[in-house]
């Protein structure tokens, strides 16, 4: 996939988002799907029929940052092969994000591809619920006993 396919098919999804701006999603490679940050990148040189999608699940708990890459890895783990990303950690940023790899996306047409997005971030939704039903579950379980009076 080239620079110019690559484009089109950014300007396409656009479209299909309801974007108004059909060119700017093109332009800057990020936009917010069902209230979830997407980041698209795409390296012509390296790997010119990958386009790699990073769904931003949010920051990395301050709290309990360990128990939340716990979470990651036990998604990873559970999803197995029966999902196409991979729940990872953008340290630099302290983000936990959702990975997802399209092979060839510019064959599909733009309502496959809006399909695929929004199922992408439905994902990275839910598993940041059970993050952080898990690290508030372990928050409550260190708390004190309270005395009965």
């Amino acid at each position: 996939m080239n620079e110019y396919e690559l484009r089109t098919l950014l300007v396409a999804v656009a479209a299909q988002l309801g974007h108004t701006d059909h060119y700017l999603l093109a332009d800057l490679r990020h936009t917010i799907i069902d209230d979830v940050l997407v980041n698209f990148t795409h390296d012509a040189q390296r790997d010119p029929k990958r386009l790699i999608l990073h769904f931003d699940m949010g920051e990395l708990p301050g709290q309990e940052p360990l128990l939340a890459l716990l979470g990651l890895m036990h998604l990873n783990l559970l999803s197995g092969s029966k999902t196409t990303g991979v729940f990872a950690l953008d340290a630099p940023a302290s983000r936990l994000i959702y990975a997802v790899h399209f092979f060839e996306p510019h064959r599909s047409p733009a309502t496959a591809m809006v399909n695929a997005l929004r199922e992408h971030a439905q994902k990275a939704k839910a598993a940041l619920t059970l993050i952080d039903a898990a690290v508030a579950e372990e928050a409550q379980a260190r708390q004190p006993f309270r005395q009965l009076a």
